[in-house]
């Protein structure tokens, strides 16, 4: 299991990589469209249309490496306040209603992007088709589901482990 564990981590890694450079691009062609307009009355065509459909690609992009790296909003109060056991009771709770949650968004994107290509969807100047890419955002968020099924898995096996030796998902976690 650490094997797999640590190939989807890497995996989640690389393609926040993928979503945080995807993002820099944008805000690259954004700078330079409203330079260009502002200097030149002279917009980039189709910008709006590269936002409109990489958007979608790069946060699902950022999605699996959150959920590996536990880095969702999270109130700790009542597992600080119950104890260890308390503490561990929740993380597998609340591990096992984020993937719910992901389980229920992955199932929907491949619909979405099924009745875009069916619709013959295309952005509006330049004409690509829109579900290749709400394709390719619904195949990163199963990978999401995947990962987060990963980190369930971990902290029963974290609820159930009687010792402070540290669990594959503990030494992620302080590495971010």
């Amino acid at each position: 299991m650490t094997w797999v564990w640590k190939r989807s981590l890497g995996l989640a890694r690389a393609l926040a990589l993928v979503g945080f450079t995807g993002l820099l691009i944008l805000a690259l062609m954004t700078s330079l469209d409203v330079l260009l307009r502002w200097l030149f009355k002279a917009p980039l065509q189709g910008v709006n249309d590269v936002s409109s459909v990489v958007m979608a690609v790069v946060i699902a992009a950022c999605i699996p490496a959150n959920l590996a790296m536990k880095q969702n909003i999270r109130v700790e109060v009542f597992g600080a306040i119950g104890g260890r056991m308390v503490h561990k009771i929740l993380e597998v709770l609340s591990s096992s209603l984020t993937l719910v949650f992901i389980l229920l968004i992955a199932w929907q994107f491949v619909p979405f992007a099924a009745s875009l290509k069916a619709g013959g969807d295309r952005t509006w100047v330049l004409g690509w088709p829109v579900w290749p890419w709400w394709s390719v955002a619904a195949v990163m968020m199963w990978l999401a589901a995947f990962v987060q099924a990963m980190v369930l898995v971990i902290d029963l096996i974290a609820l159930f482990h009687r010792t402070d030796d540290p669990l594959p998902h503990d030494d992620t976690t302080s590495a971010a």
